[in-house]
């Protein structure tokens, strides 16, 4: 089974909770709130944060109406981007991966199937953004975001 970690796939629903509460008035998400609303702790909730932050995805303003904020537009934030950030270069095979030696190498009949199909994952994966997620999330009848 292909599974994406945990830590991307509370990544992605952190950034959704970010982006809608700057969205909103342009307020701040609180690591508080974040937190009790996708039912992690804090010290979870900031380790996910430190590589969103060293990507430049986010950004934390402080002081007592400090939050998160989006650093980058949603239109520019990717599942590629958050998937590689989180779990590395998406590979269908431990075979495929840099530095690992295969006794069938070249060789192999699949290996070029499982390069196809990374390809395939990657570049769709490419074109979700977080902003195509969004608008998947707002409802056509009064245009406001439906959780």
């Amino acid at each position: 089974m292909i599974k994406l970690s945990t830590r991307t796939r509370y990544g992605v629903r952190i950034l959704i909770q970010v982006a809608l509460e700057n969205i909103d008035g342009g307020k701040l998400a609180r690591g508080r709130t974040i937190a009790e609303k996708q039912g992690i702790t804090e010290p979870y909730l900031e380790q996910i944060m430190i590589p969103l932050k060293r990507a430049g995805i986010v950004g934390t303003v402080r002081g007592c109406n400090g939050g998160y904020e989006l650093r980058k537009s949603p239109s520019e934030i990717t599942m590629l981007e958050l998937i590689e950030l989180f779990d590395g270069k998406v590979e269908l095979a431990d075979c495929l991966k840099e530095g690992v030696k295969c006794d069938r190498g070249e060789e192999c009949p699949t290996r070029d199937v499982w390069i196809r199909l990374a390809r395939v994952f990657r570049e769709e994966a490419a074109t979700v953004t977080l902003e195509s997620i969004l608008e998947g999330m707002r409802s056509p009848s009064s245009g406001e975001y439906v959780i």
